[in-house]
């Protein structure tokens, strides 16, 4: 990982820890891989959909590197930005769906399930039997009282 990838990385995780206070992660991780294992990847340019954006996205960006294509999104509407996105796996996933370097694992990987309030405002949930979910950070009742 490049200086700059890394610092770019480190930027986005404090704002999403600092901005985001609308929105919390609850719950506690079910140690299943699944999130390893149907990952989804984009660059400006939208998802990636092609094995050359992918191969371009590896060379600008280190921290993808651990990823390898593990099929594509078709189970969604086709004209969702998603479909025909590629899916990735991280290849450190073991069997058990632990990670295999779990102390070393990037900030890609730490901040899983990031908390972006435009996806979850859309209607968007961490996968389906994922022990984490979101919820609001302070109930509507809450803010009548201040």
């Amino acid at each position: 990982m490049t200086i700059k990838n890394f610092i770019q990385d480190v930027i986005q995780h404090i704002k999403n820890k600092m901005f985001s206070s609308r929105y919390v992660v609850k719950g506690k991780c079910k140690k299943c891989g699944q999130c390893c294992s149907t990952i989804l990847l984009s660059d400006e340019n939208g998802y990636i959909k092609t094995q050359e954006d992918f191969i371009k996205l590896q060379k600008e960006n280190r921290s993808v590197r651990n990823f390898i294509i593990n099929g594509r999104v078709e189970d969604v509407d086709k004209d969702s930005p998603q479909y025909g996105a590629l899916l990735f796996k991280c290849r450190v996933l073991k069997d058990d769906g632990r990670c295999g370097r779990y102390f070393l694992r990037s900030l890609f990987c730490r901040d899983y399930p990031s908390i972006n309030p435009y996806f979850i405002q859309m209607g968007g949930t961490t996968l389906d039997g994922c022990g984490y979910y979101f919820d609001v950070n302070k109930k509507f009742e809450e803010y009548l009282k201040d």
